[in-house]
């Protein structure tokens, strides 16, 4: 019975969830938007579950908890993001296990992602952006954007594909439509110039509605899915 209650749970969170972001992006046909189901501290039959019910995309954020996931599910169809903080001595395993990365924001990691992609791959790497100038966080300044897109564009096993918005702990209602805004604006500007569609990575649990509002096309949901973490 306990089984049956955990099962119904996460399909109805994941229902719940799915309803949000038709109902707000409705209007906007041009806004296709990825679930990404945040996985961390989750163990491989929760994630087994929620393919079950739909689930393509995960994200992880620690490589070492996430390799043995990875091998476990390796015949299920799933589509992994690392969204963690990265190494430069993770950046083999990232490049072999993930088929997408969104917090790049130095050169020397991309070089070193570039270096190990296998042969016959290519890894979509999201630019993470620091727009709220918040120190305790990843992510380069606007200002610096254009020089790093031209030093990304030689990294040819690298696909870049848009931008990562992560804001602060500390950011109030207000604070998150302003910042979102300006990142989909900058998302806006990029597509024009890359003459392409620019993913923009934000939003979670807690504010991925706003995101929706404000244009996102990836949303990273792991309470809203798994429910609180232990």
């Amino acid at each position: 019975m306990l089984q049956k209650k955990c099962d119904s749970t996460m399909k109805d969170k994941i229902e719940k969830v799915l309803i949000d972001i038709e109902e707000i992006t409705n209007n906007n046909k041009n806004q296709k938007v990825t679930l990404v189901a945040v996985s961390k501290k989750k163990p491989a039959s929760e994630i087994f579950k929620a393919t079950k019910l739909g689930i393509k995309n995960f994200g992880e954020n620690y490589l070492q908890e996430s390799l043995p996931k990875i091998t476990t599910l390796k015949d299920e169809k799933i589509i992994w993001h690392f969204i963690g903080k990265i190494q430069s001595n993770k950046c083999k395993d990232i490049a072999e296990n993930f088929e997408w990365v969104h917090t790049l924001d130095r050169l020397k990691i991309a070089e070193r992602l570039n270096k190990y992609v296998p042969k016959g791959k290519k890894l979509n790497v999201l630019i993470q952006i620091n727009l709220d100038d918040d120190e305790n966080k990843g992510g380069i300044h606007k200002e610096k954007l254009d020089d790093f897109l031209n030093e990304l564009r030689i990294l040819e096993n690298l696909n870049f594909k848009g931008l990562m918005i992560m804001p602060s702990v500390k950011a109030k209602e207000n604070e998150l439509m302003l910042l979102y805004k300006e990142a989909s604006l900058l998302a806006d500007k990029l597509s024009l110039s890359e003459k392409n569609k620019i993913e923009l990575s934000m939003g979670m649990s807690q504010d991925f509605k706003i995101a929706l509002k404000e244009g996102s096309t990836i949303i990273r949901i792991g309470t809203g899915i798994f429910g609180e973490r232990h």
